[in-house]
């Protein structure tokens, strides 16, 4: 710990031991000079800041004042200085991520751009997989954070926040599902050309959920784990597709599709965010965490749906 002042780290070892030899022990000065910086403070207090007695240093009642200023003092100084820290770390960090395919399309470029604009100097690693397979990252620690679908986590793997999500129904613009005068529910959509991804995804397990057994008597016209892919073909009117929001935003803002929240309970699930159980949140990771969180209620915002996130007990300060 660095100390405020010499004369502050003299005071305060005497008034622990109670002793000037015993403090000049402790700091590896001589006893003369330790009883001089008590002399120079006292000087400039105007007041006796101890009791010399026969068996030691003994505050006086204008040392308790001084004792108690001193380390209030010397606490706000070693938080000055790990905030100090902090920013130094802001400027050489590096972030270890691992998401969704979906999610490293869209909203996790956006929030890398976003964070960059203010702390330049961060790097990333950005990995995308599978829900198992990000989990699995998480644990063997090659990557720091996850984010994916809540699932029940791996022993050593812990949840640390959670954003609620909404499966919706994405149609090109005037297609008939969207003038229904009600939300859609997944049966409603059966009838139609799908195009939806691939049984081993994240967006097709929030489907799954729903109805399996109904939609799986639906041969799908397209089945990808491409993410653009269902965009593109569903823009140009081959079919229709369940995405959630952040999915969509540019298309839906440039007027190419339309998305609307699916009235089915099972349409509703969160995605999470993990680490290894008991790992502290790096300053540059709890930024990054934080720009995340306001990315997804921006979007959240957009498509006029409650707030979805939950508290981020890892590192919403």
């Amino acid at each position: 710990m660095r100390a405020i002042s010499q004369s502050f780290r003299c005071f305060d070892e005497v008034a622990r031991r109670g002793s000037i030899r015993k403090a000049a022990e402790s700091l590896h000065l001589t006893a003369a000079a330790v009883h001089q910086q008590i002399l120079n403070l006292e000087e400039q207090v105007g007041a006796p800041l101890f009791d010399r007695l026969p068996r030691g240093m003994q505050l006086t009642t204008a040392g308790e004042i001084m004792i108690a200023a001193v380390r209030r003092g010397q606490r706000d100084f070693d938080s000055a200085l790990s905030q100090v820290e902090d920013l130094r770390s802001l400027r050489r960090g590096h972030i270890n991520l691992a998401v969704s395919h979906s999610s490293a399309e869209q909203l996790v470029p956006e929030v890398i751009e976003a964070a960059m604009k203010s702390y330049p100097g961060l790097t990333y690693g950005v990995r995308s997989g599978s829900g198992e397979n990000i989990l699995r990252w998480v644990a063997t620690g090659e990557a720091d954070i996850g984010y994916c679908l809540r699932r029940k986590p791996p022993p050593g793997v812990e949840e640390i926040g959670a954003f609620a999500q909404q499966l919706g129904l994405v149609t090109p613009p005037g297609h008939p599902l969207t003038a229904l005068g009600k939300l859609p529910r997944l049966r409603d959509c059966l009838e139609h050309p799908l195009i939806l991804m691939t049984p081993d995804t994240e967006l097709r397990a929030m489907v799954d959920q729903i109805d399996l057994r109904a939609h799986r008597q639906t041969r799908p016209l397209v089945e990808t784990s491409s993410v653009a892919m269902v965009r593109r073909l569903v823009a140009g009117g081959t079919g229709i597709g369940f995405l959630i929001a952040e999915n969509v935003v540019e298309d839906v803002a440039a007027g190419r599709l339309v998305w609307t929240g699916l009235a089915d309970a099972g349409a509703r699930s969160f995605s999470c965010l993990y680490q290894r159980a008991g790992q502290t949140t790096a300053v540059a990771m709890g930024m990054f965490l934080q720009f995340l969180a306001q990315a997804i209620q921006q979007i959240e915002q957009r498509f006029d749906r409650p707030a979805g996130a939950l508290a981020l007990d890892a590192f919403a300060q």
